[in-house]
């Protein structure tokens, strides 16, 4: 069981602000706004920028870095789907095929779905990355169902661990083409495996519960999770901190959205009405993030008209801040994602909208650290992006420390092609932490780490599938401003159990293991080999508490007489 505790709250702070948000979801026709009005309002905002925030600088690379497909790109996800260490990006579109760009390494990127098996011709409005069998590579998993007569239906694709895939969905009953519109996953049931939940619009959704790493089973009906509106962005996240995975629908078409509570036997219940949740809208999409510390997922949620903010109360219920937080802004809002891009330790917000059917350009949001929000890229044209933008994420492409961003617009006629916006506004020291569970899922989506440096408390979740058609880098990132050393990171998996590291380096990447508490399995495969002997040998003379086997404090001959004893073994 996670904690419980809620700390105080900071106050809101007076500040310009001309966000307009009218009335209770219930009363949705006062909040119909016409969309030359909230034009005006959007503008008269500028102001907000008076208060001491400079324009971010970020670096629209997309074309030069080599994302040049043609199509209606729609979906973007990040990971490293062949583990040299740089993460690479797959877009999903429309009248053409899909892309999968490999990381050369250089920040320039060389589409490869062809021969990696992957460019699915389907009319594609969701991907996500996923290792569902535990292998230690990420799978795909790509949404599509549209397309006339004729829908192409979703695709699984197994990665085979040599820079190819497998399409599995006929296999394992996954091929429906029902109309999807987002893909998001986690282990529901904490079974160790990651679970599929499909979003359809229209339509029932699919929820595949994961059957150990060797196919799925269709719960949709069993779990409780039930919705056949225009479902639109969802996110899977433990908004009432009880070590499971909940689930937040949205919809589109004023349609009412959907908190399931995870019971953790299986079954869902939504409680979004006493959540103060049932949010109505023309909603797309949605993320999470803990803007004020207190250890609870605060959530906002993109738009047709004004997006919405809303504070965790740490009881079960949500408060409504959109207006005082400065973030209720209108546009066709899609995609959307928190950050922090600037490493001063609080969290920014930058949202993504379609220009071209509402005037009203993208948004970076920095955040103050009072609940409160600035907009900081008014008149910056590579921030403001007025385009026709749909699915976003983020991840350290360059891996120079701070996160960038993947934008998918169109290519062709006005459209310039997918955005890279790379960022170079990050002036603070930082940390980042990549996650693998061995107990518990090999993603570790669920698990919670926190953060302890110069008196401070900053907490992060592992999800997989946020905003809309977005899925973002797996890892975790902290910025610490000025900060030059963290006291501890806190890391709490999703079987509960809870692994301190102390005195990890700043500026750097760290990739943390949940420990097996098998002795001397030094690769965490439940085993004593070969593999185990070379790490042991090549920390031979160290210090390495890991291959410190009789706890004299150094790794030497009488560490390696243990280890022998155990050679050949293995751990249930």
């Amino acid at each position: 069981m996670l904690s419980q505790k809620c700390i105080s709250r900071p106050h809101f702070t007076t500040e310009c602000r001309l966000s307009l948000r009218l009335g209770p979801p219930a009363v949705t026709m006062l909040r119909l706004l016409s969309l030359s009005t909230s034009l005006v309002l959007a503008l008269a905002c500028v102001c907000s920028q008076s208060f001491g925030q400079g324009v971010p600088t970020f670096v629209d690379i997309g074309a030069s870095a080599g994302l040049l497909a043609e199509g209606q790109h729609h979906a973007v996800a990040i990971g490293d789907y062949d583990n040299d260490g740089w993460e690479d990006i797959y877009v999903g579109s429309k009248f053409a095929p899909n892309a999968l760009y490999r990381n050369n390494g250089d920040m320039t990127f060389t589409d490869v779905a062809a021969e990696a098996g992957v460019a699915d011709q389907g009319f594609t409005n969701a991907a996500i990355w996923l290792d569902f069998d535990n292998d230690g590579d990420l799978d795909l998993a790509t949404g599509n169902g549209f397309g006339g007569s004729s829908p192409t239906p979703n695709r699984f694709y197994v990665n085979q661990g040599d820079g190819t895939f497998v399409d599995m969905a006929e296999a394992y009953g996954m091929n429906s083409t029902l109309m999807c519109r987002s893909l998001h996953a986690a282990d529901y049931d904490n079974d160790g495996f990651t679970d599929l939940y499909v979003v359809n619009i229209n339509n029932v959704n699919h929820f595949y519960k994961n059957d150990g790493g060797t196919g799925f089973t269709n719960v949709y009906q069993q779990s409780g999770t039930l919705d056949t509106g225009v479902g639109m962005g969802s996110i899977f996240f433990d908004y009432d901190n009880d070590g499971d995975q909940d689930l937040y629908l949205t919809h589109d078409a004023n349609q009412t959205n959907k908190l399931y509570r995870n019971q953790g036997d299986g079954s869902f219940i939504n409680l979004a009405f006493f959540a103060g949740l049932n949010y109505q809208g023309n909603c797309m999409g949605v993320d999470v993030a803990d803007i004020n510390h207190d250890g609870w997922l605060d959530l906002y949620i993109t738009d047709l008209y004004p997006s919405a903010m809303f504070l965790n109360e740490c009881d079960g219920s949500f408060e409504d801040i959109s207006v005082p937080s400065g973030t209720s802004d209108s546009g066709m809002t899609w995609g959307c994602v928190f950050f922090d891009y600037d490493h001063d330790g609080e969290w920014d917000l930058y949202i993504v909208n379609d220009y071209q059917f509402a005037p009203l350009p993208n948004i970076l949001y920095h955040g103050n650290g009072d609940n409160t929000f600035t907009p900081v890229s008014g008149g910056d044209a590579t921030l403001e992006h007025t385009y026709s933008d749909y699915g976003l994420a983020m991840g350290d492409l360059d891996r120079d420390g701070d996160l960038d961003l993947v934008i998918a617009t169109p290519k062709g006629g006005t459209q310039p092609g997918l955005g890279l916006l790379r960022n170079d506004a990050s002036n603070g020291h930082w940390l980042q932490v990549k996650l693998q569970g061995t107990l518990t899922n090999r993603d570790a989506v669920g698990a919670r780490a926190t953060l302890y440096f110069d008196g401070k408390v900053r907490m992060d979740e592992v999800n997989i599938g946020q905003g809309y058609s977005g899925a973002s880098t797996l890892d975790l990132h902290w910025g610490l401003g000025e900060n030059t050393a963290v006291d501890s990171l806190v890391v709490t998996w999703p079987n509960a159990e809870s692994t301190t590291y102390e005195a990890l380096s700043i500026d750097t990447r760290h990739v943390l293991t949940q420990p097996t508490n098998c002795l001397a399995d030094f690769n965490y495969d439940f085993a004593r080999a070969s593999g185990d002997l070379l790490v042991l040998l090549s920390s031979y003379g160290g210090f390495a508490n890991e291959t410190d086997l009789d706890g004299d404090g150094v790794c030497a001959t009488s560490d390696l007489l243990v280890f022998l004893t155990l050679f050949g073994t293995t751990c249930n």
